[in-house]
């Protein structure tokens, strides 16, 4: 039997991928002086000694960092004094929904104030929401299988929207 050459898109994957590997473990030229380049973040209190090929950064603060699509925009007093307006009546209507109250009936009830943007999160332990006050900012908070339903009013997330989702 004769030999069979490889498919043109395996010897291109190939190619590829041989490349790639070419470039590992190669530092990169350094432009200036002997100076290594950095290859790497070093987390770092700025206390110890770091290796060469480090660029130290504080871990604590890159943490802080990451959070700040959960923080909400600020509100003028106005508009946050028209917002707070909204607080009572949606109590009351979460207040009277049957429990455990589901993420249609979150909705139907902020439908009934006539807000329409409603975002829900069901947790298992009740429903959480944000909802867009067409006036501007956010009412958000949460309705739990038992006990008092929570509603407070602010701005919008960092992230868009009213609801913070957990986990991302």
């Amino acid at each position: 039997m004769g030999k069979t050459k490889p498919a043109p898109r395996t010897m291109a994957t190939a190619a590829v991928v041989l490349l790639a590997l070419s470039a590992c473990g190669v530092p990169a030229a350094s432009t200036h002086s002997g100076a290594p380049t950095p290859t790497a973040a070093c987390p770092s209190a700025g206390t110890e000694p770091l290796p060469t090929n480090c660029v130290p950064y504080d871990g604590d603060a890159a943490m802080a960092a990451n959070e700040t699509y959960r923080q909400r925009g600020k509100l003028s007093s106005d508009v946050q004094a028209e917002l707070n307006q909204h607080i009572a009546p949606a109590v009351e209507a979460l207040q009277k929904l049957p429990r455990p109250a589901t993420a249609d009936t979150v909705t139907a009830a902020f439908n009934g104030l006539h807000l329409k943007e409603v975002q829900t999160d069901d947790g298992g332990t009740g429903v959480r929401f944000g909802v867009a006050v067409p006036s501007g900012g956010c009412l958000y908070g949460f309705v739990p299988d038992q006990g008092d339903v929570t509603v407070q009013a602010g701005g919008g997330i960092m992230d868009g929207g009213c609801l913070e989702m957990f986990g991302h």
